[in-house]
């Protein structure tokens, strides 16, 4: 097994456990958020029940401050507050908004309340909602009995001093005096204990469990905290070792992978630097050279292909096909001096070809071509366009007539083929142009063409300029 295998398979192990992982990472996280959420649900609870308490306990001072004022001062909007309060307590009037922050002694002043009222809701009934266990809630239970048999003690002391109106000043006096007895004297403190004594029995009751469960939700929190982040540190460890074990499947970044995927077989890039041989990088740089080299036969084999389709197979002249194209080219531009073109057919060829055989006139072809290439002055284009004729695209300030009939002169003589003497003549038709616009392709090589067989007709081995009057 190559290391890039072994590479391979751990990483997809380390895969396989990361994902794992994870998931436990997830549900941990998950367990981590419920636990937090039971510890704020526990100091909720807790400070809940200490509201209650608390309330409880207010109220029932807030009744002894409301008699003890009515008794001393006999001002009814005190007894009104005192009925009032007992009102909200037992869910018969709404409960004003925040009833636990400081109320009562922001009313009394201006007799205004400061804060809306809500719904109606009875202390016992908040304290049954608030799944106290059965002794802490027959102690605030309890204190609730309490005050409310201190109430009957505090209205008899109100009524008292309701009746004292009427009554003679000595009475009414003596009367209030009793009044504010009631509410003062060793009974009444008493009364008060009674009902305080199971509040703080409560509270203490109220500490033990709500402690208890704070510190054990506490205890859940911190020890899923810890299970957290352990599983967090090990998957990192294990993204770590994904990424190392990665590198060495990929032979280097993913940002040099994306860069050599995007180029690879771009001729305009530079090549793929050398990587290891076993790794990602590695195979596509060696892909990227085998695509490289695919490229450049490509491109030969297309440039190949193009000098086929323009080039005489036999002679390397250019052919008939390019011979035209290079022609409209040339015409399609005013040329800025005087050109001709001529055109060559080969005297006697026919006979060459029966007496000794189309390898030898092959071969004659071949000598021929190779005399218009190494002809000076070069022609611009020469080309075969078929069997024995040829074509010579001249340009430049020259006598073309006497120039072709030196042509003429060197084609024409003896050659030595396959131990034979062999001669041929050459006919040639000259069209010769002067500097500027000039006809269209198809009518210079007609010129020329025309030419040629003028040649042909009067005798062969000769040079004929191209005359429009002299033509029938």
């Amino acid at each position: 097994m190559s290391a890039a295998q072994k590479n391979l398979d751990r990483l997809q192990w380390l895969f396989i456990c990361t994902l794992l992982l994870f998931v436990v990472f997830t549900a941990t996280f998950a367990l981590y958020v419920f636990t937090e959420w039971r510890l704020d649900q526990a100091n909720e609870r807790r400070y809940q029940s200490y509201l209650l308490a608390d309330e409880l306990r207010q109220s029932s001072d807030d009744l002894t401050r409301m008699v003890r004022s009515y008794v001393a001062t006999g001002n009814p909007k005190y007894r009104q507050y005192f009925h009032e309060i007992i009102a909200i307590r037992d869910g018969t009037a709404a409960r004003p908004l925040h009833y636990n922050r400081i109320y009562w002694d922001l009313v009394y002043p201006r007799n205004d309340r400061p804060k809306p009222a809500g719904e109606k809701a009875s202390l016992i009934s908040l304290m049954q909602a608030a799944r106290f266990s059965s002794q802490e809630f027959a102690r605030l239970a309890d204190a609730k009995r309490q005050s409310d048999s201190l109430i009957h003690l505090e209205l008899a002391a109100m009524d008292m001093v309701a009746r004292s109106d009427s009554l003679p000043e000595s009475q009414a006096a003596r009367q209030r005096a009793q009044a504010l007895q009631m509410v003062y004297d060793e009974r009444y403190m008493l009364a008060k204990a009674r009902i305080m004594r199971p509040i703080d029995e409560f509270y203490q009751l109220i500490e033990q469990r709500t402690l208890f469960e704070v510190e054990q939700a506490a205890m859940q929190a911190r020890l899923v905290r810890f299970v957290f982040l352990l599983v967090t540190a090990g998957l990192c460890l294990l993204l770590l070792r994904m990424r190392s074990y990665s590198r060495d499947v990929l032979g280097g970044s993913l940002r040099q992978l994306y860069s050599h995927i995007v180029h690879i077989g771009d001729a305009d890039q530079q090549p793929a630097p050398p990587a290891e041989a076993d790794t990602i990088l590695g195979w596509l740089a060696r892909t990227d050279t085998r695509l490289r080299e695919l490229a450049q036969q490509q491109t030969q084999v297309q440039q190949q292909l193009a000098r086929q389709a323009h080039t005489d197979a036999l002679t390397g002249l250019a052919n008939r096909r390019a011979l035209i194209a290079s022609l409209q080219a040339w015409v399609q531009q005013p040329p800025p001096q005087p050109w001709a073109l001529a055109y060559l057919d080969l005297d006697g060829f026919k006979p060459v070809n029966d007496h000794y055989g189309h390898a030898a006139g092959d071969v004659l072809l071949q000598r021929v071509a190779r005399q218009l290439q190494q002809w000076q002055p070069a022609a611009q284009c020469a080309a075969r366009m078929g069997g024995d004729e040829f074509v010579l695209l001249l340009a430049g300030p020259q006598d073309y007539a006497q120039a072709m009939q030196q042509l003429a002169a060197q084609l024409g003589q003896v050659q030595q083929l396959d131990g034979h003497a062999v001669q041929v003549s050459v006919s040639i038709g000259l069209a010769c142009f002067a500097a500027g616009p000039a006809p269209g392709a198809d009518e210079v090589l007609r010129q020329a063409d025309m030419a040629m067989y003028q040649a042909k007709a009067a005798g062969k081995r000769s040079v004929y300029v191209y005359q429009p009057a002299a033509l029938p």
